[in-house]
């Protein structure tokens, strides 16, 4: 680190100590001359910075702005720029507010239906009890697995004997066992919060704020992020400071940023998300993990930009080589392992990003593998696997969500087979040349591997970034959606889209539009009343007061609508309704601008916000409207129309208003089937929680209103219900018409796949919805276990093709402490020589009958399921005499006991070969083996031939058609051919046809390899059905034709 020397006065008007920079940073200095550039072009069509370079020169001459003297310039922070030219709204009006869902008279409680008190209760594997609540009151419309998640982890449950005193004189009990109790305190405090800084236009607008704000949560149609959930009102309604934790606060009225020591409910963490990073420098590197344990200790999960330290074996400035950013990033998982989020069961999270560029690029892609890779080893050694098994929590990596930014110019590279260039973090000296076609395949293999990393897009979300003058944009938050400067927290809310849809698939745009704008003023209040616990994101957070505004449910809406995800129709009515969001949250900010004042950095950044801005509404011109009812159309229009009017007039109070985020928790709140921007993941898994126990998700309840829709009768509803039910998709259901089958795709099918969702389907619909995001979308795109390296390589050129800002992904199995499963026990344990493994009580065999001489034999083997060899061997030969059968029944005894303890065929078919004994001679009946010198000579010869596909033991070797052998039906052949490919070395798996699907499958003798196909009555344009040949692929097998749809690869 170069030496710089700060000059300022004591107190500068501009730099505020919060943020104040003692270091040089890169990302958020800009050299003086520099900055007078960019005042003076901007100035022409921003009147906000006329005579800005005279302001600014003032600033800097008074003091007010801070310069860094580093030798070799002058360098001013941007966000000093940006509160140099902030104009105050100095006549604020508050809002005014209209009553839609309430009366005035009715409780908004009382709205919800009858309300009942359950026994709650969640036990782990081994029956311990880890959650228990005897007096749980919630609505009984609400299915036992909301409940149960809602009360858990929301519920407050008070430390100590003065917390409990408290609860029991406010609300009669020791601790909150009410969902009205969570529901009322956070209305109350968000409402009284708002009319402490000035939302309000009057108190009575106040009343009817918090009216609406209750019913929306009571009723389901909306919820805040956990944090929320966990910390607001605590204080305010109970009186509860909480522990003694310092939180920050930005008083909105001195615009100083107050420490409070009192208790940390006294200003709420209230934010999910938080992007914070160490610059290049022990001491920074060392104070952000200070800062992350203080950010996981109120429920929420922070990201950082990893890429910003110098590389393993870079210089330091004091002697020596650097140990790298994976060596700190180490330390900083291991916090998030030991604290608890929020203080309850659920696992802290981070986020930690990384560039194409950077010297320690493919260590940094590679690290998950070789960490899960540990966690199996562990397995099999007898440590306890899942979410929080020694296996697991013993490796290292393991609380952090890692992604790789890649820019436009890796994929040109990609395209003309070029190569990316390694540099150093200081001196930009290029170490390394890596092909990024290799770089790709290593990113895809890890996905494929363990479903990390995820790929973030640097080129488009650089474009898109409303505030560019303030710096880049360097990570985002543990799951992506939120993606802003550093040192910024967001806190989220979701709209429960199916609670704006009526039972025939209509949408109610005025009820939504009405939620958006009371929610996003519910949001603008929690960024000025809520505690920070890092002093810099407490000053300069409130200042762009981002807002993460979203919905989710879109699957479990077009279900009901009876419209495929996956479908052109699905694309373009979900690309309307996130165009209706984030149009509505635009134009109330823009409202709220006006009414109150716009955020900090507005006006130095008015022209890359409404350049954004444009953007957004231009693509609405992409929108194929022939999908979308024309009532949703004219909102769309409209409230893009007003938000970019007025915001250009008045200005915007949020430099960012919408997220897609996954609504983990918050969908149990909603009683939501499909959480975010999903489609249903499956009609039926497993969700293992954190913190111990399990849930079974059924998420089937729309299926009969999506029949229903469709045309179906009561009695098809139930016939086609219980199919799925029976067999988790609609194959093989013969009341179904085949042009409805894609409506009921989900993202895993049922445990064979069967009924999926390729990766592309995923991608196209990110595309539609990404337009009309102001961040970024979280949505892990879930696909069967058959899923290859190649279809996801595939999907991620294709992911920066539609405009993604970012994408995860996931296949189905591949990683071992997955919280979601089908519910099988994966045997993880390798066999041990000599240990018996049996057939099972059903199973597959195969039977031949021939002659030797006079002397007709049957040959029977029974095969093992997954190897589809013999685990089992019987010989009979008829007319054969006592002595003859009873010397075969014991060699196939012998056999078979070898076999199911690990002998490997070959070598009980070498003890067979050229045993000579009556009868003996030509063999009859069989097309390929001719001749034998004994019953056991012929059944070796057949064997092998038939299992191992040896065609050196046939008469004629050359005529031998492997195709009609057993072992390509029974599988064995396909499992010789890759029996040694180890899917956990990234080399084998790329030159494997089944798991890569770089090269094309071949078995042991060369003959292409068949893949097994399952019809799903998809209908092929010509008339005919279509076979399912691969996750979400289609062919047509009609003669003159071979149409595919889908994810067929190319």
């Amino acid at each position: 680190m170069s030496k710089a020397k700060v000059n300022s006065n004591d107190n500068p008007m501009y730099d505020p100590s919060g943020s104040k920079l003692n270091i040089y940073d890169p990302e958020r200095h800009i050299s003086l001359d520099d900055a007078k550039k960019l005042i003076s072009s901007e100035s022409t069509t921003n009147s906000y910075l006329t005579n800005g370079v005279l302001r600014l020169e003032d600033a800097v001459s008074s003091g007010d702005i801070i310069t860094l003297d580093t030798g070799k310039d002058l360098y001013v922070d941007r966000l000093a720029l940006g509160r140099l030219f902030h104009q105050n709204n100095e006549n604020p009006t508050g809002m005014s507010f209209q009553r839609y869902n309430t009366d005035g008279h009715t409780n908004p409680l009382d709205t919800v239906g009858p309300y009942e008190i359950r026994h709650l209760q969640t036990k782990d594997e081994n029956e311990d009890i880890i959650f228990n609540m005897t007096d749980a009151e919630v609505p009984s419309s609400w299915s036992e697995n909301d409940a149960t998640v809602v009360m858990s982890k929301y519920a407050y449950v008070p430390k100590g004997e003065e917390e409990t005193k408290k609860l029991e004189e406010i609300i009669g009990n020791n601790h909150e066992n009410s969902v009205q109790h969570i529901w009322t305190r956070v209305a109350n405090y968000i409402s009284n919060s708002g009319e402490e800084f000035g939302y309000f236009s009057s108190s009575k607008d106040k009343e009817i704020f918090r009216d609406e704000l209750l019913w929306l949560m009571a009723n389901r149609n909306a919820a805040f992020n956990s944090p929320v959930q966990f910390n607001a009102g605590l204080y305010s309604e109970y009186g509860i400071e909480g522990n003694g934790n310092t939180k920050y606060w930005r008083n909105p009225k001195t615009e100083d940023v107050e420490e409070i020591t009192e208790g940390g409910n006294i200003r709420p963490q209230n934010h999910a998300c938080f992007i914070a990073g160490p610059q290049d420098d022990l001491k920074s590197i060392e104070q952000h993990a200070v800062h992350e344990i203080d950010i996981f200790e109120s429920g929420s999960g922070v990201g950082q930009d990893l890429g910003v330290l110098r590389a393993e074996g870079e210089s330091l400035s004091c002697g020596g080589e650097s140990s790298g950013p994976l060596s700190f990033w180490k330390g900083y998982d291991v916090w998030a392992g030991t604290i608890k989020s929020g203080g309850k069961s659920r696992r802290a999270a981070r986020m930690t990003t990384m560039r194409q560029g950077h010297p320690d690029i493919m260590k940094f892609i590679r690290s998950k593998v070789g960490e899960e890779r540990k966690t199996l080893a562990l397995i099999r050694a007898g440590y306890k696997g899942g979410m929080d098994g020694e296996a697991t929590t013993s490796v290292d990596y393991q609380n952090t969500n890692i992604s790789i930014r890649l820019d436009d110019y890796f994929f040109e590279q990609l395209d003309s087979g070029g190569d990316i260039k390694l540099k150093n973090v200081k001196d930009g000296e290029v170490v390394e040349e890596v092909s990024a076609d290799r770089m790709l395949k290593e990113i895809s293999f890890g996905i494929w591997r363990v479903g990390d990393p995820g790929v973030q897009f640097e080129d488009t979300i650089q474009n898109m970034h409303t505030v560019k003058n303030a710096g880049r944009i360097n990570s985002s938050n543990p799951c992506s959606e939120y993606m802003s400067i550093n040192d910024t927290a967001c806190n989220l809310a979701s709209l429960n889209l199916l609670r704006f849809t009526d039972k025939k698939g209509n949408f109610d745009v005025d009820g939504f539009q009405h939620a958006a704008e009371v929610i996003a003023v519910g949001q603008n209040i929690l960024n000025q009343s809520s505690g920070y616990p890092i002093r810099s994101v407490a000053q300069i957070s409130p200042e762009l007061n981002n807002i993460g505004l979203g919905y989710a449910n879109i699957g479990a809406v077009l279900m009901r609508k009876g419209v495929p995800y996956d479908s052109e129709e699905g694309r373009q009515f979900t690309a309307s309704i996130t165009a209706l969001l984030t149009g509505t949250a635009y134009q109330v900010s823009a409202n709220l601008a006006e009414n109150i004042g716009t955020f900090e950095h507005f006006e130095f950044n008015k022209n890359p916000m409404m350049d954004v801005i444009a953007k957004h509404k231009k693509s609405l011109d992409d929108i194929v409207w022939d999908f979308v009812p024309e009532n949703i159309k004219e909102a769309v229009y409209s409230s893009w129309d007003v938000a970019e009017t007025k915001g250009s007039n008045t200005g915007f109070r949020n430099s960012q208003v919408s997220v897609l985020a996954p609504t983990g928790t918050i969908a149990y709140m909603m009683g939501c089937e499909t959480t975010g921007g999903e489609p249903y993941i499956a009609f039926s898994i497993k969700k293992d929680l954190a913190g111990g126990g399990s849930l079974n998700l059924d998420a089937n309840r729309e299926i009969p209103t999506g029949l229903r829709n469709l045309g179906y009768n009561d009695e098809e509803i139930v016939r086609i219900s219980e199919h799925i039910a029976d067999n988790g998709a609609t194959l093989g259901s013969e009341d179904l018409k085949p042009e409805h089958h894609k409506v009921f795709e989900t993202a895993l099918g049922n445990e064979n796949g069967d009924g999926s969702m390729p990766f592309l389907g995923h991608v196209k619909m990110l595309g539609a919805m990404q337009p009309f995001i102001s961040g970024a979308i979280s949505k892990t795109n879930n696909f069967p276990e058959q899923t290859t390296v190649k279809d996801i390589y595939d999907g991620l050129i294709q992911s920066h093709a539609y405009g993604l800002k970012a994408v995860a992904a996931f296949r189905s199995n591949s990683k071992l402490s997955y919280a979601l499963s089908f519910g099988e026990d994966k045997n993880l344990n390798q066999p041990v020589w000599g240990e018996k493994v049996d057939l099972p009580t059903r199973r597959q065999a195969y039977e031949w009958e021939f002659k030797i001489g006079e002397t007709p034999v049957h040959l029977l083997a029974s095969e093992y399921p997954d190897t589809g060899l013999p685990g089992q061997i019987a010989l009979l030969a008829y007319d054969g005499g006592t002595t003859l059968n009873s010397a075969l029944k014991i060699a196939g005894i012998q056999a078979s006991k070898s076999l199911k303890t690990g002998t490997p065929l070959e070598k009980i078919l070498d003890s067979w070969k050229g045993h000579t004994m009556e009868p003996h001679g030509l063999v009859f009946d069989n097309e390929y083996v001719k001749q034998a010198t004994s019953i056991f000579d012929a059944a070796q010869k057949i064997l092998r031939l038939e299992y191992l596909g040896d065609t050196s033991v046939a008469q004629e070797p050359e005529k031998v058609d492997l195709d009609n052998l057993r072992g390509e039906e029974s599988g064995s052949f396909r499992y010789l051919e890759r029996k040694n490919v180890n899917e956990w070395e990234i080399d084998d798996v790329l030159e494997d046809s089944e798991t890569g699907g770089f090269v094309k499958g071949k078995n042991k003798k060369g003959k292409k390899q068949k893949k097994k196909t399952t019809a799903t009555g998809v209908t092929c344009n010509c008339g005919n059905l279509m076979e399912q040949t691969g996750p979400g692929c289609f062919e047509c097998k009609a003669p003159n034709c071979g149409e595919k749809i889908g994810g067929c690869g190319g």
